[in-house]
């Protein structure tokens, strides 16, 4: 079982965004996000190669898609058209953020994520992302979205942990 994620950036009012197959949960695709996706340029890049199998700390190259021990599959992106050349699986555009929380959820997202510009600077002086979520469950009505968008920091790292602290019990 996975929990699927779709990952986007604001771009003026548009948005674009790709989705994300595995471990999309603000504890694990969430976390990552907020410490190895801050520059703009690099998130773009990472998004507009499409639909993922999973995102880590780095875009990557080509890698063959089942070579689980390659060891650039545990540090790069592994993703559906680059690396196991199926068709049709591009990045989407939304028109704006509300666009983008009432469709983003069409491929059985539990969460989705957005970067944001809005003037934070990394500790070289270059312009960072700030990253938000919405999440979705399944009610008796069916699939539901909650809330507005929530700043992902606090709740990735507090959700970090727990794993962590599972991790240290088992």
């Amino acid at each position: 079982m996975s929990t699927r994620a779709r990952i986007g950036i604001q771009q003026g009012k548009r948005i674009i965004a790709s989705y994300q197959h595995w471990d999309g949960y603000t504890g694990g695709l969430g976390y990552n996000l907020i410490e190895n996706w801050e520059d703009p340029a690099k998130v773009t890049r990472g998004i507009m190669l499409g639909d993922s199998s999973k995102w880590h700390y780095i875009v990557g190259d080509e890698i063959d898609f089942e070579d689980r021990t390659n060891p650039l599959y545990d540090v790069q992106n592994v993703y559906y058209g680059r690396d196991r050349g199926e068709k049709n699986c591009g990045y989407k555009i939304y028109k704006d953020e509300a666009d983008y929380k009432a469709n983003g959820f069409r491929s059985g997202e539990q969460f989705i994520y957005l970067a944001k510009l809005e003037g934070a600077k990394d500790y070289l002086g270059k312009p960072k992302v700030t990253w938000y979520y919405v999440e979705s469950t399944y009610t008796d009505k069916g699939k539901e979205v909650f809330g507005d968008w929530k700043l992902l920091e606090k709740d990735a790292i507090n959700d970090h942990i727990d794993i962590l602290k599972r991790c240290m019990k088992e």
